[in-house]
């Protein structure tokens, strides 16, 4: 029972030899006799030769089903999945029941109980959002750009860095590429190469790719550098370069005028920029209808949104291509209109500097990141900004003030990130950020607040004019709060055709920086918590948040299609 709870729970796989250790299989043979060993189990089955194996119950599975611990077994999966889940998903507790409720019982009255708690949860918003999501990843790769003219079989990634060694992995591994992977230097792409052994290393000693694959796929990667004089001849074959340099776009410009040098006609330059135009990558290129955006998500082998970005002239087969590549990978593309941060990144930052104003009013740190995590993102705001690097959650914070959101970047303050980048506090890389990450810090121990950050936040606040007193202010509404400024700009980047539809925004969303599955993203939350009431939240928010000059706060004001979808009852995902 407790190995059934364990696979049902989490609906794991287990390799053949586990399988048939645990019986839940008789035999486990090699692939080319299944066939025959399957008839002549099965003729013995009739004949009578073969007998049905009888599970044979060791001391410990006795204890856990035959005695008063059976109750610990139940209550102990209960708090695994409370932990897992936080409590958003049925689906878990009414297995555990029908389990619990049933034990002993007959078979028969076991799938009784199973297809009527089925029937009731397949009529859930969560059943329904989940539902939602599983349709969208295939709705988002339909696409009218028609197929590539060229294949793609060759990858070249310039940068070996954490994106560039994950880009690498992705395409080398899933993607079954041929792969050049390319830094300024020795040291720069050894450090990539030996991530992307080192994970391969992993797989092969957990089973979970044999030998050969590993030398299969190892082979096809070349490490190469500034220092190989051939670099050019191996980049000249290459079908695709994705650069993941430096954010800067001076730096882009002299990267694709250098590629461009060395680049077949047919290859195609894309970048991974998290936030700059792909048409301004493109001004000056020689082949800028071959230019093209492909932005990943960090940790890349973990994460599995892809955005895809056209800038106005980039050529069809190009965006064709960008999308093959990407499904081998195993990403999950959505097409992006090119604007200051595609569509992630620009629902994000009006989020992120809700999560600073509330920092700003006096809201506990910890009490932010706690609220979040129990709304069910996998991590709060806070930790996320540590995770992701201050340096770099500031750079496009501030990139995007910049941008077009105009009111919509309004309600934070930049100076306590830009002072901590000044420190040097960019979070876990540097051991100090928001929090502490001391390097001899116990596995599982709390996180503690960085105090130095806590007395630079306190001066940030005082010259800013907020006071120095905490704030209160309850936790459904610092979710709220946070929440509603990503959905206010995804339903922006729908109005504007920065994304092609809902399906698109509540795959970017989930898949990007995980919003809560069980509420589908945020078009599928509107349709089920309604978008009347995320409106008339909204609405409260902009008239009793005020700056320090009475000025209600705009960056609350619905965007156009919210109100019309509001009032006329309409939902995203139809009805």
């Amino acid at each position: 029972y407790a190995n059934a709870l364990d696979m049902i729970l989490t609906g794991k796989s287990l390799r053949a030899d586990k399988a048939k250790k645990m019986g839940l299989v008789d035999l486990v043979v090699d692939p080319a006799a299944l066939e025959q060993v399957a008839i002549s189990q099965a003729q013995g089955l009739i004949s009578g030769t073969v007998k049905p194996t009888k599970r044979k119950r060791d001391w410990m599975s006795f204890l856990m089903e035959a005695t008063p611990l059976r109750s610990v077994m139940f209550s102990k999966a209960k708090e695994t999945v409370d932990k897992n889940s936080g409590g958003h998903y049925p689906a878990p507790y009414a297995i555990i029941d029908v389990l619990k409720n049933n034990f002993g019982k007959s078979k028969a009255v076991h799938l009784e109980d199973e297809a009527a708690k089925f029937a009731k949860l397949a009529a859930t918003p969560e059943s329904e959002a989940l539902i939602g999501l599983f349709h969208g990843t295939t709705a988002v790769k339909k696409h009218n750009f028609g197929k590539p003219t060229q294949p793609i079989k060759k990858v070249a990634v310039l940068g070996a860095g954490l994106m560039g060694a994950g880009i690498a992995q992705v395409s080398v591994d899933n993607g079954k590429y041929a792969v050049l992977l390319k830094d300024k230097d020795l040291a720069g792409v050894s450090r990539g190469e030996k991530v992307i052994v080192d994970e391969l290393s992993a797989k092969l000693k957990k089973k979970r790719i044999t030998n050969y694959e590993f030398c299969d796929t190892t082979s096809r990667l070349t490490p190469l550098h500034d220092g190989i004089a051939s670099w050019q001849k191996h980049f000249a074959t290459a079908d695709i370069v994705i650069e993941a340099v430096f954010e800067e776009l001076g730096v882009k410009h002299v990267v694709l005028k250098d590629m461009e040098a060395v680049l077949s006609e047919h290859a195609i330059f894309a970048s991974n920029t998290s936030a700059i135009p792909i048409g301004k990558i493109a001004e000056g290129a020689k082949r800028p209808e071959r230019v093209i955006g492909m932005h990943y998500f960090s940790p890349v082998p973990k994460m599995p949104l892809l955005e895809i970005i056209l800038h106005s002239g980039t050529a069809p087969e190009v965006a064709a291509a960008a999308m093959e590549v990407g499904t081998r990978q195993g990403k999950t593309p959505i097409f992006v209109k090119d604007v200051p941060g595609f569509y992630v990144n620009r629902c994000l930052s009006p989020f992120m500097v809700e999560v600073v104003a509330l920092a700003m009013q006096g809201v506990d740190l910890t009490v932010i990141d706690k609220a979040m995590k129990s709304f069910g993102m996998p991590v709060g705001p806070i930790t996320l900004s540590d995770e992701v690097g201050i340096d770099i959650s500031c750079h496009v914070g501030t990139f995007m003030a910049k941008a077009d959101l105009g009111v919509r970047m309004n309600g934070g303050d930049p100076r306590l990130m830009s002072s901590m980048v000044e420190k040097g506090w960019l979070g876990k890389k540097t051991g100090k950020g928001f929090y502490l990450y001391p390097k001899d810090a116990k596995k599982g121990a709390a996180k503690q607040l960085n105090p130095e950050m806590l007395t630079m936040l306190k001066q940030v606040r005082l010259e800013g004019g907020h006071g120095d007193k905490p704030a209160n202010v309850s936790v459904e509404d610092i979710q709220m709060r946070i929440i509603t400024r990503f959905i206010n700009e995804a339903a922006y980047c729908l109005q504007d055709g920065i994304i092609r539809a809902p399906a698109d925004g509540d795959i970017g969303a989930v898949f990007g920086i995980g919003f809560p599955p069980f509420l589908g993203g945020p078009f599928r939350m509107l349709d089920i918590k309604g978008t009347q009431r995320i409106v008339d939240t909204m609405y409260r928010f902009r008239d009793t948040i005020t700056d320090k000059n009475g000025h209600p706060a705009l960056q609350f004001e619905p965007a156009q299609i919210l109100k019309d979808y509001a009032a006329s009852g309409k939902k995203f995902h139809g009805a």
